[in-house]
């Protein structure tokens, strides 16, 4: 049973983590914070108090990364994996995960997503609401798949890619790293590294790198 959960981040997607994980661990006592000082000292969801990070040592074992930057996911959490500290997962009680889906440390599966059948979530990535991500889908360490996001089956992403609100991705469509989909796009062929695709079909906008 987990007590204590040290969540990072203090912004929107904070509030809808940190309701999850009292509908699911009702005696956890939250640790809320941010590197942000002007954040501090307030408080959100009435209750909760949002403190400075300063350091790892002081604080709880089991942390959580609440921010939707999939660059600064990345790099909390090797600090924090560097400090001995566990990487925790948190999944919706309406979430619908197959047995047979993986499941990446640290990573955030939202309400009435679904994660079918041998899929794969690598770490720290959040799989947000109502988004289905169909059976035999790869997807990569610290990727964010927005709200009713539909991946069909065997869809491979790779990490730090961004996929937008309702885009989708058509089955067996491979999409690179560090890719940014916008919202409503709608993917019928591979898409390679560093790249942001628009629009339906989607069409390449340029490179991110």
């Amino acid at each position: 049973m987990l007590t204590e959960l040290l969540v990072i981040g203090a912004g929107g997607h904070s509030k809808v983590l940190i309701e999850t994980v009292r509908e699911i661990y009702p005696s956890c006592r939250v640790v809320l914070t941010d590197q942000d000082k002007s954040k501090c000292m307030k408080h959100i969801l009435d209750d909760v108090e949002i403190l400075y990070m300063e350091g790892w040592s002081e604080l709880p074992r089991n942390f959580h990364i609440a921010i939707g930057s999939n660059d600064v996911r990345e790099k909390l959490a090797s600090e924090g994996l560097s400090q001995d500290k566990q990487y925790f997962t948190v999944m919706h009680k309406t979430a619908c995960v197959s047995n047979s889906a993986k499941i990446g440390d640290g990573s955030f599966i939202a309400a009435l997503s679904i994660v079918a059948a041998e899929s794969v979530i690598g770490e720290g990535c959040i799989i947000n609401h109502g988004a289905v991500v169909d059976h035999d889908c790869d997807i990569g360490a610290f990727s964010h798949v927005a709200p009713n996001v539909t991946l069909g089956g065997g869809v491979y992403i790779g990490d730090r890619c961004m996929v937008g609100a309702g885009a989708v991705i058509l089955p067996q469509i491979k999409v690179g790293h560090n890719v940014i989909i916008g919202a409503g796009a709608v993917v019928t062929c591979d898409i390679e590294n560093n790249r942001t695709v628009v629009g339906i079909p989607a069409r390449c906008l340029g490179s991110n790198e």
